[in-house]
C-alpha cells in the first residue's frame, strides 16, 4: 500500500474482511464517512487502539469493524450476595 493512498469502504472491507482498521480520514469536514488511508489493521481492537496512540498526533482518525459483528469480549460482572 502506497502512502496517502486513500480507500473508499467497499474496498477497504474487501482487502481487510473481519477487522478493525484504524483510518486516517481524509477529510474532516465530514467524520462519519468511512474513507481515507488505513494506517493499522488486525483482528484485536485493543491491539489497534494501543499502536494507534503510538502515531504522530494532529491527524483525525477513527477505528471501524469491516464485517457484520464485532466479537468483544465480555466482561464479568460480579454480584455481591447478602447474607
Amino acid at each position: 500500500m502506497e502512502a496517502n493512498d486513500v480507500k473508499t469502504w467497499p474496498e477497504i472491507r474487501a482487502d481487510f474482511p473481519d477487522e478493525w482498521v484504524l483510518i486516517g480520514l481524509s477529510s474532516s469536514r465530514n467524520p462519519g464517512e468511512n474513507k481515507g488511508e488505513v494506517l493499522l489493521h488486525g483482528k484485536d481492537y485493543l491491539e489497534i487502539c494501543y499502536k494507534g496512540s503510538e502515531l504522530p498526533k494532529g491527524r483525525m482518525t477513527k477505528i471501524v469493524f469491516t464485517g457484520d459483528k464485532p466479537h468483544l469480549r465480555k466482561w464479568l460482572k460480579l454480584k455481591v450476595l447478602k447474607d
